[in-house]
């Protein structure tokens, strides 16, 4: 069974570090640079539209939000709509988005009725740095509107750095995140910081030196730094997420996996999105499409890999044409991988 290692995931790199500048886009408001947006959406300065037509029966919004992450906000209807408008308690302006076809299901009151569920992919800005209130209200096909609602969100801190890698997924299951670096070099749960880093050589002297009461003191500057739910040891957080530096990450192809580790409760789907952004603007990939949405159907089973990638999903692959020229990959040690495996068991929460 997997345990993690969550302690001290990353730190600073062997060379000097790169001055980020802002990831401010021209044209964005402030709703969309510091909190959220909504691929293809239109931004309307003003108050959002308020009104009183019944129409939702239930919706709901992810209660974690990390940096550079996603979330879903899920509305069930009792009739078609057409638009929602979502906007941040607080701040000035909202966002109207279209409605695609909705998936529909039989309601319960009675065999006629269908309820309407529409799920929208909320972005969340890299400058995110608070929790927020989501406020949002429905428009049906006849333009009528609905009263406001509102979500509290759980703010989790996260590393954007300049390369961020962000999985979200709809429910507590243990859905591990895979980097392959252009060298070959596997960046997961197993070994969350590049092995050409400082913390790669701190962490491993430490594991070999058998100290494991006094840790190293380290901070988490690069690689993964949010594993959720390990082992089904739940936490609400349902993400992962790995970053990079430019100058602490290789110049080339990168790859990104999917893997359904343990299925929790295998009764019920996952859904899962995929977000790369390269400073501050979405990666555009040689294969596959970002941000990439996918599902683990009912009864997905367990697969419990290493770095090996064997049952994995690819997700899709991009190139970055700047940064350190790629060594020659690592091999880790027999040795080393089972010191590692159990000093994960020691600090798994």
């Amino acid at each position: 069974m997997k345990q993690l290692l969550k302690l001290f995931s990353i730190v600073f790199c062997a060379m000097a570090l790169y001055a980020c500048g802002s990831d401010d886009e021209p044209g964005k408001s402030a709703l969309q640079d510091q909190f959220i947006d909504v691929d293809n959406s239109e931004y309307t300065e003003g108050s959002i539209p308020v009104g009183n037509t019944p129409m939702l029966q239930a919706a709901t919004f992810d209660k974690a939000a990390l940096p550079g992450g996603t979330s879903y906000l899920t509305l069930n209807s009792y009739e078609e709509l057409d638009y929602v408008n979502i906007g941040v308690e607080g701040e000035s302006g909202y966002l109207k988005v279209k409605l695609d076809t909705p998936v529909t299901a039989q309601g319960r009151a009675t065999t006629n009725d269908k309820i309407y569920t529409y799920t929208v992919l909320v972005l969340l800005s890299q400058n995110l740095t608070s929790s927020f209130t989501l406020v949002f209200t429905t428009v049906n096909k006849q333009g009528e509107v609905s009263s406001q609602f509102t979500s509290e969100t759980n703010y989790i801190e996260a590393g954007t750095g300049d390369l961020q890698v962000n999985l979200r997924f709809s429910n507590e299951k243990d859905v591990d995140l895979y980097v392959v670096e252009p060298n070959g070099n596997v960046i997961y749960y197993g070994q969350p910081f590049p092995y050409y880093s400082k913390e790669y050589e701190i962490i491993n002297d430490w594991l070999e030196s058998d100290d494991y009461e006094n840790e190293p003191d380290i901070e988490r500057t690069i690689g993964l730094d949010i594993d959720s739910n390990a082992g089904c040891i739940i936490d609400r957080t349902n993400s992962e997420n790995i970053f990079f530096k430019t100058n602490c990450m290789q110049k080339g192809t990168y790859q990104v996996w999917v893997n359904m580790y343990a299925n929790c409760d295998p009764s019920i789907a996952t859904n899962y999105t995929i977000r790369v952004t390269y400073k501050g603007m979405a990666v555009t990939p040689k294969s596959g499409s970002n941000p990439t949405s996918g599902v683990f159907p009912i009864g997905t089973p367990d697969n419990e890999i290493d770095d090996e990638l064997t049952g994995a999903t690819k997700i899709m692959e991009f190139t970055i044409n700047e940064g350190i020229e790629p060594g020659r990959s690592a091999a880790i040690t027999a040795k080393k991988h089972l010191i590692k495996k159990e000093f994960n068991m020691l600090f798994a929460n």
